[in-house]
């Protein structure tokens, strides 16, 4: 049974905290507006990626109690694909199984690593757009935000983009 707490109790943990940096440090990466190589660029963001995972797992419930959904400035996410897609180049798609788990549905697609890099850099750059506002209201939706988010649509893509990443990687070392 999972637990619920008031944003009281989490803002200020070492958790909570250590999620934002990693958050804000990948939110960075993506940003960059530096052109670097892919042999540089994915090794960061496995690295980052990592982090922001292992993050994201220690983070507690916030019982949502606010019914407010503040407004924050929106991100042209189209630039920032664009700004990936140069950092990745030609290392951009893979194969998956959309439930690893399942025995029933195991036929692999296609996956996008620049769709789950800006899929998951979208998620949390709204998310922390929320809890700079640092009202009671952002900040209730950002905690929450931070947890859901992660369990319902980015840790997925988080997971793929990790293991594509890891092959990427290591044919680049191959050479």
């Amino acid at each position: 049974m999972t637990e619920y707490l008031p944003i009281k109790q989490i803002l200020g943990t070492e958790k909570l905290e250590s999620f934002i940096a990693a958050a804000r440090h990948y939110c960075l990466l993506i940003d960059d507006k530096q052109q670097v190589l892919p042999q540089v660029f994915l090794p960061q963001s496995h690295r980052a990626l990592l982090r922001l995972y292992t993050a994201a797992l220690n983070l507690e419930w916030v019982d949502l109690q606010s019914n407010e959904d503040p407004e924050v400035e929106k991100i042209d996410l189209q630039a920032i694909l664009q700004l990936v897609a140069n950092k990745i180049g030609e290392h951009r798609f893979y194969w998956s199984v959309f439930d690893p788990t399942s025995m029933e549905e195991t036929d692999a697609g296609c996956d996008d690593l620049l769709d789950d890099l800006g899929d998951i850099y979208a998620d949390l750059k709204y998310s922390l757009s929320l809890f700079d506002l640092q009202t009671t209201d952002g900040l209730e939706n950002a905690v929450w935000s931070f947890k859901f988010d992660f369990s319902a649509h980015w840790g997925q893509h988080c997971i793929n983009a990790l293991r594509a990443l890891h092959y990427f990687i290591q044919k680049i070392e191959a050479g």
